[in-house]
């Protein structure tokens, strides 16, 4: 058993920087949290020959495999595919001999099942926590687990929308790699290397000041991945000083597995181009002390909240169209009294009385799912169905609606993706998302009340919570509903403390989908 403290460590060298750390995050992730394949794995998928012939023809090099692949993939998938011209006459389609490979990769990614039982794994609980303060995300992955963890960071996809969207590098996941949402974007072939590199001096220009002003946690990948090198190299080239490298070195903190070994925390020396990088290596297999590490700092604005502050800001400065925008510097105690200002920025603290509410903007998921309880949130269920889809957006599955529907005078019509699908979420949905929810129903058939589920010894917090559900749902009626909210309320702090948001979050959406959808269509 190895005695050092890797959280209380870790939570130290990150104190030490003014800012907050960027996770650069790689394929070992996804493979560790939902057993996702590895890029060859993948390939293989899709190749009817043994994707070992193209591994040889290529000398191993994966990306000129790939390419072999995709010539042929190209011509049977036009075989099978000859009628489908929606597909291949789009607009956003490529002539290019990668892209229907690029296609079924997009395809296959886009609907790998995230199960919710993944997503409570412990360490994963850990890096989802509230606490968690980090300015963002660079990932090479293309697959949407992290879009799942941190739904609330704004997601930039390829080198184009990182040069060219003015990125503000706080609250973002850059994927540099491309993603399975928009499958042009994915860099597989050779050829897509080769043109990823041309442009790699422009994303190395804005990579580096996240490597020189942050700490930068890498977490799956290997020490020695070519990815990792590689960017290394470029950013390498255009530091001109040695103060910078001995920063670079600093900042840079490598995750990795200790597969059975005994935990470690020490300096290794990385050579990049004719330098050697210095940087912590950790190795463990428990990750979730790495997540705790991140919780130790405070931010007092959260971090997608800080990230449209920042972009506000930079459009007015930058916009010729905003350059007639009415703008006010006052002390902030006075800020409410301006009555001609497009925008208030502002450092302090207001008090009660004055702002006795969040601002619309500062509402998340997780208030409405705290109001569907105890009903106290503080606006118009008109104000709050505007802002549905954006909070939508934000958390897809487990923002709750029908209330503020249900209530709102003036009917709307969504046209918004993300809201859309959420339209589509029943009762019966969230139940279906319950681990063995059927076996659940079966047993518990003879339950007349509620208690019962709470009184059951042999259910711990979590449990308790989605049998009630399930029961719920077989016996829909508002003074169930009411009874449930009652026991919510009356031992909220108990539930935060005790289960697992994510368990309490389904049993709100499912009350609030029978009570103001299923008994009230």
């Amino acid at each position: 058993m190895s005695d050092i403290d890797i959280e209380n460590q870790l939570a130290k060298i990150l104190s030490e920087s003014p800012s907050a750390p960027f996770l650069f995050i790689g394929s070992g992730f996804s493979r560790r949290y939902i057993d996702m394949p590895d890029w060859k794995s993948l390939l293989s998928h899709f190749s009817k020959k043994p994707f070992t012939r193209y591994l040889g023809m290529a000398d191993g090099d994966i990306p000129k495999a790939a390419l072999a692949l995709a010539n042929d993939f190209h011509e049977e998938w036009f075989e099978e595919n000859e009628k489908h011209k929606k597909i291949y006459e789009a607009d956003n389609w490529l002539n290019k001999i990668e892209t229907p490979l690029k296609y079924e990769i997009s395809k296959f990614l886009q609907n790998y099942t995230i199960d919710d039982h993944l997503m409570e794994n412990h360490e994963l609980i850990e890096l989802m926590s509230d606490k968690v303060v980090i300015d963002g995300i660079i990932t090479t992955n293309w697959d949407l687990l992290l879009e799942n963890i941190f739904p609330k960071l704004e997601v930039y996809v390829g080198q184009s929308d990182i040069l060219f969207k003015h990125p503000q590098a706080v609250g973002e996941i850059f994927k540099i790699h491309g993603s399975c949402s928009d499958f042009n974007s994915l860099i597989l072939s050779s050829n897509d290397y080769a043109d990823f590199n041309q442009k790699n001096p422009y994303l190395a220009a804005k990579l580096i000041s996240i490597f020189l002003e942050k700490p930068v946690i890498f977490l799956g990948y290997s020490l020695s991945d070519d990815n990792i090198t590689d960017i290394l190299e470029k950013i390498e080239r255009v530091i001109d000083s040695e103060d910078k490298i001995a920063k670079l070195s600093k900042n840079m903190i490598f995750v990795t597995r200790a597969n059975g070994s005994e935990e470690r925390m020490t300096c290794v020396e990385m050579p990049i181009n004719d330098k050697r990088l210095t940087f912590t290596h950790i190795k463990t297999d428990d990750f979730s002390k790495v997540f705790k590490a991140l919780q130790h700092a405070e931010r007092k604005i959260p971090v997608d909240f800080l990230r449209i502050f920042k972009e506000q800001i930079y459009n007015i400065v930058n916009s010729k169209e905003k350059s007639d925008m009415r703008l006010k510097y006052v002390d902030f105690d006075d800020a409410i009294k301006g009555k001609d200002i497009d925008f208030v920025a502002g450092v302090g603290v207001a008090s009660i009385s004055e702002f006795g509410m969040k601002g619309i903007l500062g509402i998340s998921a997780r208030d409405l799912i705290k109001d569907i309880v105890f009903d106290d949130l503080q606006f118009s269920n008109e104000e709050i169905v505007k802002a549905l889809p954006s909070l939508v957006k934000a958390t897809p599955t487990y923002t709750p609606i029908r209330k503020y529907l249900k209530t709102c005078s003036t009917p709307v019509k969504f046209t918004e993706k993300p809201m859309v699908k959420r339209l589509e979420l029943s009762s019966e949905s969230y139940v279906a998302k319950i681990i063995k929810s059927k076996q659940i129903s079966k047993t518990i058939q003879d339950i007349v009340k509620h208690e019962d589920i709470l009184n059951n010894k042999f259910y711990d917090e979590n449990k308790k919570l989605d049998v009630l559900g399930v029961w719920l749902n077989g016996n829909k009626s508002f003074e169930n509903c009411t009874a449930i909210k009652k026991e919510l309320k009356e031992n909220y702090d108990f539930w935060m403390e005790q289960a697992n948001f994510h368990n309490f979050k389904r049993l709100v959406c499912i009350i609030d989908e029978i009570e103001n959808n299923d008994l009230n269509p």
